[in-house]
């Protein structure tokens, strides 16, 4: 080994030089097309304008208040369905610690308050005080908590800033039909949870109780994506809720889940198989929703035991069919086209599981490698309880807002 160690030495200064420009070309020739790679898209929101910028300098403590709303609204914010944590009163809050005292007195808000489509300089906007208040606080310290202040991408935080704000009561409004449908998804998970602990009470079921809102929360995300084009949603999830998302939202018959938790066999029998358990069924239906071109096929995998083993398989399985996809659309001619653009995959996690587990990180730290792992447009979420598997909340560490509420159950 020393003699070859040695031998890199010996190199003459032309070689010494010519090795770094192969290195190059091969580094090079790995992140091309044919890999599947495409270069990001690239998207900014634009920038202030002078009258914009003016005023934010003027209205400088009113600026200042705005920005910890958005940065400290979700500490306040009543996130806690039982009402068991004591939320503590949050100072940055308040707007007398600003200098603003007088709940009548008119600002302008231009450049600092986004009430109107981005990019549009609607010109001076005066809003007394106690307007400014509630309208930010019914935004970020209500029934849902929003943190993105701490994205180092400027253009993140304006568009977040821009959707929550700029929306009225109005367009926050539930329709008749959507107000049906989630009843209609709530109610069906409810009672089928209920109804195996009255006929099957010592299944090891992992219900959806608490939880319910799973449901309607993936079908308005399903309904979104198949609008914006998307043709096959893989999703990759634990045990809890698992039973109530495949009858409720993905069409698993109940009779063949029935019989399964009877003793029976989820393949044929001509084929002499056992099956799995439960807790790893899967489906992969072909949903229909209002506004789009085609049904979307969603493609619920078969979940391992280990937590969240589920995670890399299902972002795997994601970018290999939005290469497929992408190259056969190259083929016919879309040259426009990008792996998220038809493909999109789906990830749920218990809270403890996902702080607990190191793949969970793992996957989060590679998502940006340039080459073969990146699998764009994806979208995890937690089915939140208030148990993280035998865990006290005065065991759990950071704030409370930092939890979310408490650690939900790690399967």
């Amino acid at each position: 080994m020393s003699n070859v160690r040695a031998s890199s030495y010996l190199l003459t200064a032309p070689a010494r030089t010519r090795w770094p420009t192969l290195s190059t070309k091969l580094r090079r020739s790995y992140y091309d097309y044919s890999y599947g790679y495409r270069e990001p898209r690239t998207f900014t929101l634009p920038d202030y304008t002078p009258t914009q910028l003016h005023n934010r300098t003027v209205n400088a403590p009113l600026l200042r208040y705005v920005d910890s709303l958005r940065t400290h609204g979700h500490r306040a914010a009543r996130i806690d369905p039982l009402d068991l944590l004591q939320r503590e009163e949050v100072a940055a809050l308040n707007p007398s610690r600003y200098g603003l005292d007088d709940p009548n007195q008119p600002y302008d808000i231009n450049g600092i308050i986004w009430t109107h489509p981005v990019g549009e300089d609607a010109g001076p906007e005066l809003w007394p005080l106690e307007r400014i208040t509630r309208h930010l606080r019914d935004v970020y310290v209500g029934r849902i908590a929003y943190e993105y202040m701490h994205s180092p991408s400027k253009t993140e935080r304006l568009w977040f800033s821009h959707l929550l704000e700029s929306q009225g009561e109005e367009e926050r409004r539930v329709g008749a039909e959507e107000r049906k449908r989630i009843h209609e998804l709530l109610a069906h998970s409810e009672v089928f949870d209920q109804f195996l602990q009255l006929k099957f009470p010592n299944l090891k079921r992992y219900g959806l109780e608490g939880g319910e809102s799973m449901l309607p929360a993936l079908d308005a995300l399903f309904g979104s994506a198949v609008q914006a084009g998307v043709e096959h949603i893989i999703v990759g999830m634990p045990h809890r809720g698992r039973l109530n998302l495949l009858t409720g939202l993905l069409e698993y018959p109940p009779s063949a889940l029935f019989h399964k938790i009877k003793g029976g066999s989820e393949v044929p029998e001509e084929y002499s198989a056992g099956g799995d358990v439960i807790s790893h069924l899967t489906a992969s239906p072909l949903l229909e929703y209002n506004g789009a071109r085609k049904p979307v096929k969603v493609s619920l995998l078969p979940n391992p035991s280990h937590l969240e083993a589920i995670n890399p398989v299902a972002l795997g399985k994601t970018r290999a069919k939005q290469f497929a996809l992408l190259k056969m659309l190259e083929r016919a001619g879309e040259t426009g086209c990008r792996p998220g653009d038809r493909v999109m995959c789906v990830q749920l996690h218990g809270d403890a599981s996902f702080t607990g587990q190191g793949i969970v990180m793992e996957g989060l730290g590679l998502s940006t490698w340039r080459n073969g792992w990146p699998c764009e447009r994806r979208v995890r979420g937690w089915p939140g309880a208030l148990l993280g598997w035998c865990t006290a909340v005065r065991w759990l560490g950071g704030s409370a807002a930092q939890r979310t509420t408490c650690a939900s159950e790690n399967y």
